[in-house]
């Protein structure tokens, strides 16, 4: 893509977006500075500091790729957008000087009132350096400095009057005027000293440039080019928030009186889950373009950006709710603590938001074909193989059309295995299959076996009430201080998940300083006994059991670290069974199944 490099006057920028020639794509966040970052952009003007580049996109008035918007504080001559040149970089440098320069009224992000930007010649003169040669004031502050007469006794300049160069001489003449009438004794020195260096400071304000990098214009047919302009603003915008794919195809959508942000706030009115989950913002964790990937896949087509992008106006507002409802139901799915359901009792075990999308056009698939429990159960299926091969940590868009396609041809009679299930069973299925180094919530296999353990019933030890009555926690079994008085101290090995298991903060603090063999004899840790209908659901067989009744105080170092290790290697035992069983590799029913809680 050509670019074209340039330096213009940042005022006359600024004077463009000010009538309205210069705009911003839809998508561009709102105007987020306070007004000491406004006060600081013009003293670095003043003082000639670098202040960064801006970056523009050439386009067609009646035709720009994206919906445009006025910047905020604008006066355009037009009702309706028609710029010649988009803002991709520096919206928030171009808004801030123009809220300086023409005084909108509008409030900035610390401030509940309009506020007025000065400048104080006499500073100016005497230490440009100086902090105060830019103040702001609301209207309440003012002092009368609306006033030309209170601002030529303090001689104080509005930002007001730099716009235009005109408008600074016809300020700076009425000032010459003021003081022959009212202070003569002064007029000779504004003459002689003053007239020409704040002539030249206010020149010099004026004339400033600023680094512009412009991009060719790109036709709004061409996919492949608005993909490009939209991976250059993600990677110089400076506001620090990403842009998703679900803001740059709003504001295409937008031009075909498409509301995006409408549908969201509807979709969210009628989809309860949804709503709760991504609290109400599309951006939460992705969540508008989590609905936007499940409607590429309902519409057979590739969940990648450069496709969402491009995804056809006609029909979509019908289309939208369509996958907004699939991906409610897939929260139900997931969220269910029960024999059909995936076990996230907690939002934070979730082993991944890119299996959303696929979990929920599959999940809508089933419905709309009324498919029975042999299609359910492929879909459980896919989806622990996915979470413990961790298959979607990566390369999700194409992961995802690549087992939507194998899975709904497999209910469509397709002979052909899903790649998924070959993948399980040649890596999960084998005896070198481990999760023993998996020590971190980031990891999908981590969060995965926490559901297992809310699906198979773990409670806490000492309260016995339903995970979801009472707030269990990740905790330790063999615990740290434990280990590491007896020379455990291998990060890793101590937190394996081998290692971890779900108790609530009460039980922890009772237990976090003991050896095993002590704790299970606590009354307060086990009133009733470590009794083995509490303990199997937390995936401790007998093995593991012995392992911890043998980890005494006054065992010796080698020897806890013998015991330690038989517990994690008959812990991990447990685990990957029931890992087996739920990825379909094994036909052994679960030994703990509790009862659906809704």
């Amino acid at each position: 893509m050509e670019i074209f490099p340039d330096k213009r006057k940042l005022v006359g920028v600024v004077e463009q977006a000010y009538e309205g020639k210069l705009c911003l794509p839809e998508f561009q966040r709102d105007f987020v500075w306070p007004r000491d970052g406004v006060a600081d952009l013009l003293r670095s003007v003043l003082r000639g500091y670098y202040i960064g580049s801006l970056l523009l996109l050439r386009c067609d008035p009646q035709n720009p790729p994206f919906a445009p918007a006025f910047l905020r504080g604008t006066n355009p001559k037009l009702r309706r957008p028609e710029p010649d040149r988009l803002v991709l970089d520096g919206q928030q440098r171009l808004t801030a000087m123009l809220y300086a320069l023409t005084a909108p009224d509008l409030v900035l992000k610390d401030t509940s009132h309009r506020r007025w930007f000065f400048l104080d010649l006499r500073l100016l003169l005497e230490d440009i350096f100086n902090d105060g040669v830019v103040f702001d004031c609301a209207e309440s502050e003012l002092d009368g400095l609306n006033r030309e007469e209170v601002q030529f006794q303090r001689r104080v300049l509005p930002f007001t009057f730099l716009l235009r160069p005109k408008d600074f001489l016809a300020w700076r003449d009425h000032l010459d005027d003021w003081l022959e009438e009212n202070e003569p004794a002064n007029h000779k020195s504004f003459r002689q000293t003053w007239r020409d260096v704040w002539t030249t400071a206010a020149n010099d304000f004026q004339s400033f440039e600023a680094p512009v990098v412009e991009l060719p214009p790109v036709e709004d047919s061409k996919s492949d080019g608005i993909g490009r302009v939209c991976a250059i603003f993600e990677k110089l915008n400076s506001t620090g928030v990403e842009l998703s794919v679900y803001d740059l195809l709003g504001a295409r959508l937008y031009r075909n009186k498409i509301r995006l942000r409408s549908l969201w706030t509807q979709a969210c009115q009628a989809n309860a889950r949804l709503a709760e989950w991504s609290k109400g913002k599309a951006d939460t964790n992705k969540f508008g373009v989590l609905i936007l990937r499940t409607l590429a896949l309902l519409r057979g087509l590739d969940p990648k950006a450069r496709i969402l992008i491009d995804l056809a106006p006609e029909g979509f507002e019908r289309d939208w709710y369509r996958p907004a409802q699939a991906i409610e139901q897939a929260l139900a799915l997931l969220t269910l603590v029960g024999p059909d359901g995936l076990g996230v009792f907690d939002r934070k075990w979730l082993p991944g938001f890119g299996l959303i999308p696929v979990l929920a056009a599959l999940r809508a698939g089933i419905e709309e074909r009324s498919l029975g429990e042999e299609a359910r159960a492929d879909l459980r299926r896919w989806y622990w193989s996915n979470v413990f091969l961790e298959r979607y940590s990566s390369a999700v868009e194409s992961k995802s059309r690549k087992d939507y396609a194998d899975l709904m041809g497999r209910w469509s009679g397709e002979p052909e295995e899903p790649a998924v299930f070959v993948e399980a069973r040649a890596r999960i299925g084998t005896e070198g299959y481990t999760i023993r180094d998996t020590a971190s919530h980031a990891s999908a296999i981590y969060s995965g076996v926490f559901c297992l353990l809310g699906l198979r019933g773990a409670r806490d030890w000492g309260r016995g009430e339903n995970i979801q009555l009472q707030a269990l926690n990740d905790h330790h079994i063999f615990p740290q201080a434990f280990l590491k008085r007896h020379g455990v101290n291998q990060k890793k090995q101590m937190n394996s998940i081998a290692n971890r298991t779900l108790i609530s903060d009460a039980t922890n603090n009772r237990i976090k300083d003991c050896a095993p063999a002590a704790y299970l004899q606590e009354s307060s840790v086990f009133p009733n006994g470590p009794m083995a209908d509490i303990l199997a659901p937390h995936f401790l067989p007998p093995l593991a059991m012995k392992s911890m009744r043998e980890a005494t105080e006054d065992a010796n170092s080698e020897a806890v670290k013998q015991i330690y290790e038989q517990f994690l290697q008959a812990r991990e035992r447990a685990i990957v069974e029931e890992i087996r069983r739920v990825c379909g590799l094994s036909t052994e029913e679960p030994r703990v199944c509790p009862p659906s809680i809704g």
